[in-house]
């Protein structure tokens, strides 16, 4: 099996399957044909397929096949095809898809760190862009997979196995989010029990030892849209700084610890900004009137809900805190300038979510609203699938066109979400399935170190953001109450919570050992690679099989 997973590992890699392109289409109908060639699925062509995904701006397919076993006790085997571009790699790019001594020749001439220089001395690694992140782990699955396939051919197969790599993991996850139709179309037809999902993303290790993740964080990126009050610069106690209001909130949300989740000894990463700025079109001497930002959330356990409220609130206290540092500053002013007259400034602090602006919009003119609202989404989905627009800017577009059309000109805030949405899900949560996880670890981790010498330890969220958010939901949520806040939610994005409750698929992060991913010195360990994670990986498929 050593050779074959070697062999799989090096066609996947030289397919140059760039995320968000159409080069992701070669390794999906190259796993579509992969299965079709088994003898197996000519016998049973119903239980393997290649799904488009619908209103797909790159056409992308999602490949899958179901191996039927004596039970209908199933783990699911999936990853990710696509691969971040090359550019890093520099002289090395021409090479970057070739596992081989010729990328390792001129990786050896360019600047390497002191442990990148001896695993390339070393030769226990292999080299290449997504041979660790995460074409290893699925050349392992594939290898497996025709092991098992033989068995089903037979009629020896204890348990069923569903193989499902994805696309677009490394940006929207289109592919998992879509694929959570195959798997609640496959339950319902063949009464699937699903046991675990393995997702080989690429392991680290900690002190020698080699980690699995019991769980996935959660992500979710609040988009905000404030309002101020226009003025000339010449004038500026007349007007309200947008900019100045959500400079407040940036201050009192980046790196904040009190949106970070805690369980056991691990916390969730604070928020990090990604975007803000006024949203002025040129120059001219007036004061900001509005300006947007976004920025990414990270959970354990909390739900749209609650970071939508505590940030109301942090958005309320924030106004207040600029209109009293504006209202100081105008009386200091006042003592030193003697044509002021006013009193006080004030302004009440307004900040609504994006579905209270669309009640309100709504509410004023009924059917015109809907028919703005449907063109104006129009609009921004076309800019999206041309590549004109990302998800959080298309957000921010639809939010500011909302905005221009409830006809508001007093300072207001509002808040979005933007996609992707990720759940934080964790595997010994699951309804029905508690402690799955944990069992599924333990049993790894004292086969691992009996067989191979490998120590293991756990993590219970992989901090890194994964499919697995869409296997389970284990922090239930009002799914309507987040689709109304997403300004891009229909054909745009979309995500179908009740399939992935109905899945319930406790699932877990477990590939061979690499490094460095994303990077000019991506790597993965031969011996992980070949040996340790296949006999692991067999061993806990058998196992789960009978839990």
């Amino acid at each position: 099996m050593e050779e074959r997973i070697l062999e799989i590992l090096k066609t996947l890699v030289a397919m140059k399957s760039v995320t968000c392109s159409k080069n992701e289409l070669e390794p999906a109908r190259w796993f579509a044909d992969f299965f079709k060639e088994i003898p197996y699925f000519k016998e049973h062509p119903q239980d393997t397929g290649l799904y488009a995904i619908p209103d797909d701006p790159y056409g992308r397919e999602i490949p899958y096949a179901l191996l039927r076993g004596k039970k209908n006790d199933t783990v699911v085997l999936s990853g990710h095809i696509d691969v971040v571009p090359t550019e890093e790699y520099a002289k090395a790019e021409p090479w970057a898809y070739e596992v081989g001594s010729k990328l390792e020749e001129m990786l050896a001439e360019m600047p390497l760190d002191e442990s990148a220089r001896a695993d390339l001395e070393s030769g226990q690694w292999i080299w290449g862009r997504g041979v660790a992140d995460m074409k290893g782990g699925l050349a392992i699955h594939a290898a497996l997979f025709e092991e098992y396939a033989k068995q089903a051919s037979s009629g020896t197969l204890e348990g069923s196995i569903l193989f499902m790599p994805v696309p677009d993991e490394e940006s929207y996850s289109a592919g998992m989010r879509n694929g959570i139709k195959i798997l609640k179309d496959l339950k319902e037809k063949y009464d699937l029990d699903y046991k675990l999902l393995i997702d080989p993303e690429p392991t680290n290790q900690v002190d020698g030892a080699q980690v699995m993740s019991l769980g996935s964080v959660g992500k979710i990126m609040p988009a905000i849209i404030v309002q101020g009050k226009k003025g000339h610069a010449g004038h500026c106690y007349e007007g309200f700084s947008a900019i100045s209001i959500l400079s407040e909130i940036y201050q009192r949300t980046n790196g904040s610890l009190e949106f970070s989740d805690v369980y056991e000894d691990e916390a969730a990463v604070p928020p990090t900004w990604a975007n803000l700025r006024d949203m002025k079109k040129g120059y001219d001497v007036s004061i900001p009137h509005r300006a947007y930002g976004y920025f990414t959330a990270f959970a354990f356990d909390s739900t749209p809900e609650d970071v939508l409220e505590k940030l109301r609130k942090i958005c309320i206290e924030s106004f207040e805190q600029q209109v009293r540092k504006l209202d100081g500053e105008y009386q200091e002013y006042k003592k030193i300038n003697k044509s002021e007259r006013k009193e006080k400034i004030f302004y009440e602090p307004v900040v609504m979510s994006f579905n209270e602006l669309c009640v309100m919009a709504r509410e004023k003119d009924g059917q015109a609203f809907e028919d703005f609202y449907a063109d104006a989404y129009e609009k921004v989905m076309s800019k999206v699938s041309s590549g004109q627009a990302s998800f959080p800017d298309a957000t921010i577009d639809i939010m500011e066109a909302v905005l221009d059309y409830s006809g508001i000109q007093y300072p207001v805030t509002v808040i979005g979400f933007a996609p992707p949405y990720y759940p934080p899900v964790h595997s010994d949560m699951v309804k029905g399935k508690e402690g799955f996880g944990t069992k599924a670890f333990s049993f790894v981790s004292q086969l691992s170190e009996k067989e191979f010498g490998q120590k293991m330890t756990y993590e219970n969220f992989f901090m890194g953001i994964s499919d697995l958010s869409y296997g389970a939901i284990t922090s239930p949520f009002d799914y309507k109450k987040y689709s109304a806040n997403t300004p891009l939610w229909g054909k745009a994005y979309n995500l179908n919570f009740d399939a992935i409750e109905y899945c319930g698929i406790p699932g877990v992060i477990y590939g061979p050992i690499g490094k460095n991913y994303h990077e000019y010195t991506e790597r993965v360990n031969r011996r992980s690679l070949t040996k340790v994670v296949p006999y692991t990986t067999k061993a806990l498929i058998e196992y789960m099989w009978k839990l």
